[in-house]
Formats: C-alpha cells, sequence, structure tokens
C-alpha cells in the first residue's frame, strides 16, 4: 500500500508536466486541434464509449450509470468535452489519469485493516488456530476451477474499460456451456468509425486519428 501511495504521489506531478509539454504546444496543437470530429449526435448512432463518446459532449461514464463496486463511495467527476476532435479526446484521458490516481487513493484511505495479501498472510496472522490452516485450504492452488450451470436465459454484464463499455452477452441453456455468448470489445465497436473521421483529411492525419480512437490489436484484428 505504501508504494502504491507512493506512486499515485509521484504520478500526479508528471500529470502536470505532461500537459506543460504537450497541451499548449503549438506542432500539437495544428496536428490535432479540429481533426477527426465527431459530434454528439453522431458518437450516440455509431455506438461510441469511453473517451470517444466523452470527448463529443455526453457525460456516459457507466460507473455512475451503473453504479457498480464502490465508485459510489468515492469522490470523483466523469470527464468530458464537446469540440469532438483529437484534441478533445486527449484532454479527456489526460483528466482522467488524474481521476483515476484519485480514486485510488481513496480506495487506499478506506481500506480496512487486517491481512490482505493472500492466503499465506492471513494464516500466518491468524496464528496456529486459524481457520485457514484447516485441511480444506491445503490445496487451494491445487484444486480445478468450479464449474457451474449456466441458467437458462439470456444476460449481460458490462464495465467502464478503459477504452469504453466492455461489455459480455451470454445465452445459457442449463448446462455448463453457454449456448452462445459474445464479448463486446470497446476498440472494436469505437473503431468502426473510422472511414468518417478520415474523410476529407490528409493522410499524416490519419496516426493522429488513429491514435485518438486508442485501439488495441487485440480487439480489432478480426
Amino acid at each position: 500500500m505504501d508504494k502504491c501511495e507512493d506512486f499515485c504521489r509521484y504520478f500526479l506531478p508528471k500529470v502536470d508536466e505532461y500537459e506543460r509539454l504537450i497541451s499548449n504546444n503549438p506542432i500539437f496543437r495544428r496536428r490535432v486541434e479540429g481533426i477527426g470530429t465527431i459530434t454528439r449526435d453522431e458518437a450516440i448512432a455509431w455506438g461510441l464509449s469511453g473517451p470517444m463518446l466523452r470527448g463529443s459532449g455526453v457525460q456516459w461514464d457507466l460507473r455512475r450509470v451503473d453504479r457498480y463496486e464502490r465508485y459510489d463511495e468515492l469522490d470523483w467527476e466523469v470527464q468530458w468535452e464537446t469540440a469532438g476532435d483529437c484534441l478533445a479526446r486527449y484532454f479527456v484521458r489526460v483528466r482522467e489519469m488524474r481521476e483515476s490516481t484519485k480514486m485510488v487513493l481513496q480506495c487506499l484511505q478506506q481500506m480496512p485493516g487486517g491481512p490482505y495479501e493472500n492466503l499465506e498472510a492471513q494464516r500466518i496472522a491468524g496464528g496456529p488456530k486459524s481457520e485457514w490452516n484447516g485441511f480444506d485450504y491445503q490445496f487451494i492452488s491445487k484444486k480445478p476451477s468450479p464449474t457451474f450451470k449456466v441458467p437458462k436465459g439470456e444476460h449481460y454484464v458490462r464495465v467502464e474499460a478503459p477504452k469504453g463499455e466492455l461489455g459480455v452477452y451470454l445465452i445459457g441453456e442449463d448446462s455448463v456451456f453457454p449456448w452462445r455468448w459474445k464479448i463486446r470489445p470497446p476498440g472494436f465497436i469505437n473503431l468502426q468509425v473510422l472511414p468518417q473521421l478520415v474523410r476529407g483529411m490528409k493522410i499524416a492525419d490519419i496516426m493522429a486519428i488513429l491514435g485518438s480512437v486508442d485501439i488495441i490489436m487485440g480487439e480489432v484484428d478480426r
């Protein structure tokens, strides 16, 4: 925990340094400002998410909308811009680095006491009579993963990943194998708008626009 907090204290001034070097750099501004613009309505119509959506003026973050895990108990703000260009998406991501660091620091302050690293730490802290010394936990690392039946019906779960909405869709038929399942990768969905973003742009602008979409090859190489 101390190392994590030390990194957060080290990282926040670095974000300020990034902004001093980049945000008002005239060369950078000329390369990204007004480039790859997508309006609010277009972003919604294309099903974009993450910074691609928030950079176009939509205050949509699943951590606020779905209220999962402990995000409701933390003090943070949804970062968004209205210009919808590469510069707007850059500003959203820079501010989200600060918000993420702020959330990590709050979680460290709210961390309950006691051992939390692993089962071995809990076993030692509990002493000879600890439940973690029991037979059931001696071979826990060697046990196979539990199997369970997927109930009949449809189910969709989503989280706010760094690139946008990451979802998993399942159709169960009351067996250990789902009848169908599909992963919704945010990068793959966001990339579909690329032909519209590069229309009328120069070839040199393609790299800036593609970088602002922020894809991962493992998501889009299909």
